[in-house]
């Protein structure tokens, strides 16, 4: 049997591939020709990707800025927050720590006596009330400071007690040694010093309770007696005198007469 190559197109009987009649119905069969190649070949174009991308409207872009400025705002507001508690949590160093940027100090303003020769410096923003060629009484933010020169004669004790007896019991009232003060002192020299209790008594006839101190000290034939005074608040500043750090500068900062 012949191998079928292909098929009668009359009556569909299998031919053998060249064949020039059907066996079956002798109906005449034409070769098969044989199949040629286009003229010309173009590639199919590739299928265009679909995009990932999700379009988004005018409206959810202009949410999503306003949402990423809010996000700024919110950090920056968090970053200065954690900036100011990490500062003010700081606790002080007080060993091997590194320069401090700090604000310098005013040029302290000075009294200079022309009798004994010692000079005084003190705040600048404290006020003269009076002066001569002894000393100096200073208006200060709170009260008073007076420092004051006279030869020397009398033991320290006697000096400290007749400042306290020259003041003016109308207004001075109640006066009470409260402690000696420990190491007082008025430059490079000891000396003694004490602080008092008292009601001072205003024009109106109010009264005001207050701290004063008394530093007396010689030194080469002059004595010094320096007095200062503010409202008392013992809860809360040593001595109960809130400005005792600055009249401790005061005292700190004084130079005798180098003659």
């Amino acid at each position: 049997m012949a191998v079928p190559g292909r098929f009668c197109g009359r009556c569909g009987a299998p031919i053998a591939a060249n064949a020039p009649y059907c066996g079956q119905c002798g109906a005449p069969q034409y070769p098969a020709q044989p199949a040629t190649a286009p003229a010309y070949h173009y590639a199919y174009a590739p299928a265009r990707p679909q995009s990932t991308m999700r379009r988004y409207s005018g409206t959810q872009i202009a949410v999503a800025v306003g949402l990423l400025a809010i996000l700024a705002v919110v950090t920056v507001g968090l970053s200065a927050f954690a900036v100011s508690q990490a500062i003010g949590n700081h606790s002080t160093c007080t060993s091997n720590c590194g320069p401090r940027i700090v604000t310098p100090l005013a040029a302290p303003a000075t009294y200079k006596s022309s009798a004994f020769g010692y000079q005084v410096d003190y705040d600048p923003t404290w006020t003269v009330r009076s002066q001569d060629a002894q000393g100096v009484v200073l208006a200060t933010k709170l009260g008073l400071l007076q420092v004051a020169g006279t030869k020397s004669g009398q033991p320290l004790d006697q000096v400290v007690q007749a400042v306290v007896s020259a003041l003016p019991s109308s207004t001075w009232q109640s006066v009470a040694q409260v402690n000696q003060l420990k190491g007082a002192h008025i430059g490079d020299q000891d000396g003694v010093g004490i602080v008092y209790s008292a009601n001072l008594i205003a024009s109106s006839g109010s009264a005001t309770k207050v701290r004063f101190f008394v530093i007396a000290a010689t030194k080469g034939g002059t004595t010094i007696s320096i007095f200062g005074v503010n409202p008392a608040d013992p809860k809360t500043y040593p001595n109960g005198i809130p400005e005792g750090e600055s009249f401790d500068a005061v005292c700190q900062q004084f130079q005798w007469s180098q003659t």
